[in-house]
């Protein structure tokens, strides 16, 4: 983990932390730092490579085409058209050579609404418009200004004109702070404000100036065209922003230049606190095997997270790709990760680490299968008839399809503990019962197996053992 300390040329971050994707440095020319040298050669002493600064649109002059008529097109108002004479030297604004380049301020350009949509969502979210609440339902159209707030579990997904989305999973505030595509060639530009929470967001690539803005309280990060995470914590005033996709820059607030982070990097930036903190991200947790057939009432999910790990995250999802999750789960590392509530299915769990100071790690998705198969609530009874004794055995089984029992029963110490092998082994009880007579005295220990096929697979599970005590 690498601090960069402020300097004459990289000021303080303590208001806000700049990114912008590496398709602009590309454009631009600029070199990109490797990890390595992000860890070790971004001295405050470097110079940083102008990355920041919206650079001119560049328009080709066509035939008929004037600075009057481009800025009646395509300018905020009529009259800017002296500042795009200005920056662009020409005398004459009627007239322009046909096929010469004119640069123009993207502050002039004039834009058009761009609305998101509500792609999908599931728990407890809400859209706020002017304090308002917005009746929900898949496909609401989302305008400049709607406010996104998910609660504990919920889920949301914006897509955007262009192809993009961004899912705010639980516990997450999110503004729509700008909705526009610029008229002069049709780029999306969307701003996105993190109150609270977090959101991951798949951008396409964008033509320029078009971006990806996602702003926190101390923070700013914007793309044309990657895969990122960006969190804030308002309790502990950190920011954090993971690149899976597509490489960032990152700057200090007011400094229009920065260095350039690849896929696996993060940065951080802290509330009171000087410099940009790099960081790798950590590695992606492991299932363990036993994890992938899911039979209990509650799923139980044993995983392996690499060291550093503060909390181990997973989304589930009825696809690998994790566009609409149903589900988020989180626990301390070394613990595993538990859930109460899915339906029988063939899922995905999509892992990742999460380091001390909140930022979230590479991810791995592994497939699990949900099918209940319990075996529980067993009794025991005992008649006598005609001087014969008669002993009842039954349980409770929940699970979809049919099912099949193994019945055993064993000699065993006043533990319960089976002693040799068991005297009755029966398998393919089709009833969730089983008589026997005339048991010498002793205790025993009786346990039962309940077999269903689901989903290409053969499910067992073995109840808890019952301690039988018969005396004469």
């Amino acid at each position: 983990m690498t601090r960069y300390a402020p300097s004459r040329d990289f000021a303080p971050v303590s208001a806000n932390l700049r990114l912008v994707c590496v398709s602009l440095a590309a454009v631009l020319g600029l070199s990109v730092l490797p990890s390595a040298a992000v860890a070790q050669s971004a001295q405050p002493d470097q110079p940083p490579q102008t990355l920041m600064t919206e650079t001119p649109l560049q328009y080709l002059v066509k035939r008929g085409d004037t600075l009057i008529d481009l800025a009646r097109d395509y300018l905020r108002t009529s009259g800017d058209y002296r500042q795009l004479q200005r920056d662009n030297a020409i005398a004459n604004p009627r007239r322009i050579p046909v096929g010469r380049t004119l640069d123009i301020d993207p502050t002039l350009l004039r834009t058009r609404s761009d609305p998101a949509r509500l792609e999908s969502f599931r728990g407890d979210v809400r859209i706020l418009r002017a304090s308002q609440s917005v009746p929900l339902e898949q496909g609401t159209t989302l305008l400049e200004g709607d406010v996104v707030a998910t609660g504990a579990g919920a889920f949301a997904r914006l897509s955007f004109s262009d192809g993009s989305h961004t899912v705010i999973p639980s516990n997450s505030r999110v503004r729509l702070d700008r909705l526009r595509r610029f008229v002069i060639n049709d780029a999306a530009d969307h701003r996105l404000v993190i109150d609270q929470g977090r959101a991951q967001s798949r951008v396409t690539t964008r033509p320029r100036p078009g971006t990806f803005r996602v702003t926190t309280p101390t923070a700013i990060s914007a793309v044309r065209g990657t895969d990122f995470r960006v969190a804030y914590d308002e309790r502990s005033g950190i920011s954090s922003t993971g690149v899976l996709d597509g490489r960032v820059a990152v700057a200090s607030s007011g400094n229009d230049s920065g260095y350039l982070f690849e896929p696996g990097l993060g940065a951080i930036t802290r509330q009171g606190q000087d410099g940009v903190v790099a960081v790798t991200l950590l590695s992606a947790p492991v299932m363990g095997d036993a994890s992938t057939l899911q039979t209990g009432k509650s799923l139980r999910f044993e995983t392996t997270a690499p060291v550093g790990t503060t909390i181990v995250r997973g989304w589930i999802g009825a696809e690998a790709g994790m566009l609409d999750p149903v589900s988020e789960i989180e626990g301390p590392a070394g613990q595993a990760l538990t859930l109460t509530d899915l339906a029988e299915g063939q899922w995905f769990l999509r892992l990742s680490a999460v380091s001390p100071e909140g930022v979230e790690g590479r991810a791995r998705t592994f497939n699990f299968i949900r099918a209940l198969n319990t075996v529980e609530g067993l009794e025991q009874s005992m008649d006598v008839l005609d001087q014969v004794r008669t002993y009842r055995f039954a349980w409770r089984a929940e699970g979809e399809g049919e099912a099949t029992f193994r019945f055993q029963l064993s000699r065993s110490d006043d533990e319960g503990h089976p002693q040799g092998q068991p005297l009755f082994d029966t398998p393919g009880l089709t009833e969730s019962r089983f008589t026997l007579t005339d048991l010498p005295a002793g205790t025993y220990s009786w346990r039962v197996e309940g077999t269903r096929y689901r989903f290409g697979h053969r499910l067992t599970v073995w109840s808890q053992p019952e301690i039988l005590t018969i005396s004469r």
